[in-house]
């Protein structure tokens, strides 16, 4: 029956409850009309069963008074009552009805007959709860029961003898058929005229309650309409002061909520696809992409934290493309110098080879000998000044390196500071999310904007977690280069220390050879000194030769790093060629 009901419209059900209604009430009514034509009828029938009792006690009572027994004859006065249908058919005729006399439980005398027209005399009394109050207790028994399959109106008194001992028992009947059918045509009547009712009310509700449930229909056709998402619909009934008037102004209200909703929703995939269009590209590296065009006034804050984090790393990779340049700048010099100073170093040993051979062969020239040994002390007092001079390149690069250093600190800085500034970015969102949460149906959209801030922030730590990493690695590789200038610095003071000894030598060689000849044997023994000395300064400049080389490869891997992105207000990067191995010492 629910089933039923909630496929049917309004005017439908209220139409089938006020016909199961009227019906009910039918039936109540049926109900209580046969309770009550049911008792009227019994206390007719019990009434006249009386008066028929009394009947068929005078007609007795004409034959004698006392009743007594004669064997099996049943006798009142000096009348045998076995086979007397004529007192019988007497009070029949007298009130009409049924009348039977028993002898014990037998039929003796009746107007009771069988289906096939014959009296029912010799049958027994089958009653059990006549019996029980007639025969047993000699009481008075008013009440229904079926005689020959038929119902009757009955009453049964018992016939006693002078001792009061029971002999027999006196029946009169009247069938129930006299008394109800009355009643069932009154049952008929009234079903009847409850069906025409319900028929007619049935008929007559179901125009009213269409007619008053016609305009829930054209709201529900309208609430179907902007279910679909016709939002240009005109909502019916506005202009009602009862509740259909008040649902038609709830209705308009998610209509114009469904609109703001639709224009929210607009905004935000607007938003969301410039936002990923200018992450695109800071994600190829170029970070001109800032966001120029207005954004809705809801998300123009995102737009504005966003070009800030974009000036902050465009600040950063600036400062670091900066320094990477300086840097490749200086291990050139350094690298450059470096080989100058190899080269030199070369021709100085192969000089020194040629001064011993020269020496020992023109022992008697001796000054050209002195002439050769001032020659040699200006070279070497060339090569000390150029020793210095590479000294001072060194220490210029190790400023460099701490400058790089320090600027690989300060880009941590700005890393810590894209760091905060993504988890505010992030509570931000979190933020939006619980405020969209406590908005309901109204703030999913920008919850879902929160939930795409949340990402944005999410990424944007993840980028500064990976260009912290890679400065990580630069600052390690720029403390390595550190270290590596400040052992060739240490070299290039000793070889200008070692520069300087030799000079002395070659000084005091001159002096020597002006002043005496004898001492051309020691001459020779300091060349070949000095010749090992020199031998072994080249092969220390070669080693500088390679860190300074292998210097410069990191700093080119540092502006090749670098050279990816696109800063505003220079020109893209030209590329760097792959870093070179370092030489083998």
């Amino acid at each position: 029956m629910a089933k039923t009901l909630a496929g049917r419209s309004l005017s439908a059900k209220v139409t089938m409850l006020i016909v199961l209604s009227l019906g009910m009430l039918a039936l109540v009514t049926a109900g209580v009309t046969a309770t009550i034509l049911g008792a009227n009828a019994e206390h007719r029938a019990t009434e006249r069963q009386e008066a028929n009792m009394r009947v068929a006690w005078d007609v007795l009572h004409g034959f004698g008074k006392d009743a007594r027994l004669d064997g099996d004859t049943l006798l009142i006065g000096d009348h045998a009552l076995n086979g007397d249908n004529g007192s019988v058919d007497r009070v029949k005729a007298l009130v009409g009805g049924t009348a039977t006399i028993f002898r014990g439980d037998t039929r003796v005398a009746t107007n009771v007959k069988n289906p096939d027209g014959s009296r029912a005399v010799g049958t027994t009394l089958t009653s059990q709860p006549v019996r029980d109050t007639v025969l047993r207790d000699g009481k008075p028994y008013r009440g229904r029961a079926d005689i020959l399959g038929t119902a009757f109106f009955t009453a049964y008194d018992p016939i006693t003898d002078a001792q009061g001992k029971v002999i027999g028992v006196l029946y009169v009947g009247i069938p129930a058929a006299d008394f109800l059918a009355d009643l069932h045509q009154v049952q008929l009547s009234i079903a009847l005229a409850a069906l025409i009712v319900t028929v007619a009310a049935a008929l007559l509700c179901l125009a009213v309650t269409r007619r008053m449930f016609r305009p829930l229909s054209e709201m529900r056709g309208a609430m179907e309409q902007l279910a679909r998402g016709a939002l240009d619909l005109t909502v019916p009934g506005l202009d009602r002061g009862d509740e259909i008037g008040t649902m038609a102004q709830s209705v308009q209200v998610f209509r114009e909520g469904a609109i703001a909703k639709a224009r929210a929703d607009e905004e935000q995939r607007d938003v969301v696809e410039t936002l990923a269009r200018h992450l695109a590209a800071l994600a190829e590296g170029r970070l001109t992409a800032r966001i120029d065009g207005a954004f809705p006034a809801s998300y123009e804050r995102l737009r504005q934290d966003y070009n800030n984090a974009l000036d902050e790393i465009h600040g950063a990779i600036a400062a670091i493309r900066d320094g990477s340049v300086a840097v490749h700048g200086h291990t050139s010099e350094l690298s450059q110098a470096s080989d100058d100073l190899s080269r030199r170093t070369e021709h100085q040993a192969a000089s020194l080879e040629e001064t011993s051979a020269a020496m020992s062969e023109i022992a008697g020239t001796m000054r050209q000998a002195a002439d050769g040994a001032t020659k040699a002390h200006e070279a070497m007092e060339q090569v000390h000044d150029e020793a210095q001079r590479g000294g001072a390149v060194v220490r210029d690069a190790v400023a460099a390196m701490n400058r790089l250093e320090q600027a690989s600190g300060e880009i941590a800085d700005i890393i810590a500071v894209i760091d905060a500034i993504a988890f505010q970015t992030n509570l931000l969102a979190l933020n939006a999310g619980v405020e969209a949460a406590r908005a309901g149906d109204a703030g999913k959209g920008f919850a879902v904007v929160a939930n795409e801030v949340r990402a944005l922030a999410a990424r944007c730590a993840d980028a500064a977690t990976d260009v912290r990493q890679r400065i990580t690695q630069s600052g390690e590789q720029v403390d390595a280069s550190v270290r590596l200038v400040n052992q060739t610095g240490a070299a290039l003071d000793r070889i200008t220390g070692q520069i300087g000894d030799i000079g002395g030598l070659v000084a005091e060689i001159a002096t020597s050879a002006r002043a005496q000849a004898s001492g051309l044997d020691q001459i020779d023994t300091a060349l070949n000194q000095i010749d090992g000395v020199t031998q072994q300064n080249a092969a220390m400049v070669e080693e500088v030769t390679a860190v300074a080389r292998a210097l410069e490869g990191e700093a080119d891997t540092l502006t090749h790093e670098v050279a990816r992105f696109v800063l505003a207000g220079t020109a893209p990067a030209a590329p760097v060629a792959a870093p070179r191995r370092a030489l083998a010492a």
